[in-house]
């Protein structure tokens, strides 16, 4: 592809106010493009990315203790929360959504039996409808356990 000569001064105009990070050696670099669309730069990212991988199995821990000490009020707020984001996410779009409780019943259904007459139209629509098809599941066979008793040191 090739730009008009327009197009050329209009991306050269815009390319004079982004800066260019130093490669070390005084020399300008390559233009980060994460930082001059989405303010944020690459290295920037990774490190908050590595920083939340690096808390990720305290996350995991703290879910599974509340999961376990009542699986019946987990099940029923993750079906709540993914309704609620189910339906912001498709409302305007969907001609099948005009309720929360539509998105409740397409949700549900995802969590266990898996039939719906309902599908979703959105990219972020299809991913809540995964994450409930994953952990939805699991969390519906376990919902009526009885909820574990916590030890006095995991409640600190």
């Amino acid at each position: 592809m090739t730009l008009t000569l327009e197009q050329q001064q209009a991306l050269d105009e815009l390319f004079i106010h982004v800066p260019l990070p130093s490669n070390g050696n005084g020399a300008a670099a390559q233009p980060d493009f994460l930082q001059t669309w989405f303010g944020i730069s690459g290295s920037d990212l990774k490190a908050k990315l590595l920083t939340l991988f690096d808390r990720k199995n305290e996350f995991e821990s703290r879910l599974l203790d509340m999961v376990e000490s009542n699986p019946l009020d987990a099940a029923v707020t993750f079906l709540a929360g993914a309704s609620y984001a189910f339906y912001l996410a498709e409302k305007d779009v969907n001609p099948k959504i005009k309720t929360y409780v539509d998105s409740f019943y397409y949700i549900s259904t995802c969590a266990s039996v898996g039939y719906a007459d309902i599908f979703a139209a959105t990219q972020a629509g299809r991913a809540i409808a995964a994450l409930v098809m994953i952990v939805g599941p699991a969390l519906a066979a376990r919902s009526l356990d009885r909820p574990r008793v916590m030890d006095a040191d995991k409640l600190t």
